[in-house]
């Protein structure tokens, strides 16, 4: 499976995406992990990608030409061009949900940080997931 993990670029809980990737990876073996190069999630995300002897496709956002549009962008052109199995969405501000928002559009399966799945209108509230509580499932009422 091909994977883009996204979250925050001042995301720095190192066990938080730890424990999500390995989440992932027991939902659907990863072969790819895919990621944005930003900070903590980055380095944390490929040295658990390389310990697990996974591919890994990073794609930085080109800050000097591109300015406060580089992280959008980014996101835009990884979501098109990795050709991704599954998003895993950890907390982050408006990028990230933004990058959700287009995975739904592009029927990519979005997963939260606990492994499960996240759907339009699913979060807690219409804001950005900005901590691990705001991207929590709300249980639907029908089975």
């Amino acid at each position: 499976m091909r994977l883009i993990i996204a979250g925050g670029r001042h995301l720095d809980d190192v066990a938080l995406i730890r424990r999500a990737l390995a989440r992932a990876h027991a939902i659907r073996p990863i072969t790819v992990l895919i990621h944005g190069g930003n900070g903590a999630l980055g380095i944390t995300a490929e040295d658990w990608a390389r310990e697990m002897r996974l591919h890994v496709v990073r794609y930085p956002a080109n800050w000097r030409e591109l300015g406060k549009r580089a992280e959008a962008i980014r996101n835009a052109f990884m979501l098109e061009d990795s050709r991704p199995d599954m998003l895993l969405a950890l907390p982050g501000g408006n990028d990230t949900a933004d990058l959700v928002t287009g995975a739904f559009g592009a029927r990519v399966p979005v997963i939260e940080a606990e492994g499960r799945p996240v759907r339009p209108g699913d979060t807690q509230d219409a804001k950005p997931p900005t901590s691990a509580a705001a991207l929590r499932v709300i249980p639907r009422n029908n089975p």
